[in-house]
């Protein structure tokens, strides 16, 4: 026999109504059974359409060191206030202009939890060959700008001499 949550046994048992509750519920039924079907149900807690999002793309501006917050501006809101704290626990982001980022609410708190990359052409590898220095490149996501690294060529004779 199943059980009920305090741990006894459950039976059946009748449930009776008074007669003003009777009539408020066929009320309610009838209203239901000749309204719009396509409605969605009652809901409980929050009006129904106003769900709070937990996800938000926005921008933000300058450099974002881990463990620290930064006041971002939300995307596709005009109304104010269109800006939250949010805090980035990921990666220190360098100094890159304005960028584009993706947010995401935990309780009460807004976290980072993507940002936008640049992409660059890497060095992967490098073979010397008897008459030249050939490089392989991979294109890699980038958090910014690399530094150009110059490397000093002398020509070297290969006669005997």
């Amino acid at each position: 026999m199943a059980q009920k949550p305090d741990g006894k046994a459950a039976r059946t048992e009748r449930v009776t109504f008074t007669r003003p509750a009777a009539e408020r519920i066929a009320k309610v039924v009838r209203s239901v059974e000749g309204g719009d079907r396509d409605q969605p149900g009652i809901t409980y807690g929050s009006a129904p359409g106003s769900v709070a999002k937990v996800f938000r793309v926005a921008t933000f501006t300058g450099a974002w060191s881990i463990n620290s917050t930064k006041t971002v501006t939300l995307k596709n809101q005009t109304t104010t206030p269109n800006t939250v704290s949010a805090t980035n626990l990921f990666l220190g982001l360098p100094e890159n202009g304005t960028r584009n980022c993706g947010i995401a609410k935990d309780g009460t708190g807004w976290y980072l939890i993507q940002w936008q990359w640049d992409a660059a052409t890497a060095l992967s590898g490098a073979t010397l060959g008897t008459a030249s220095l050939e490089f392989s490149r991979v294109n890699v996501a980038s958090l910014g700008t690399a530094t150009t690294v110059s490397i000093a060529v002398t020509t070297c004779s290969t006669a005997a001499s």
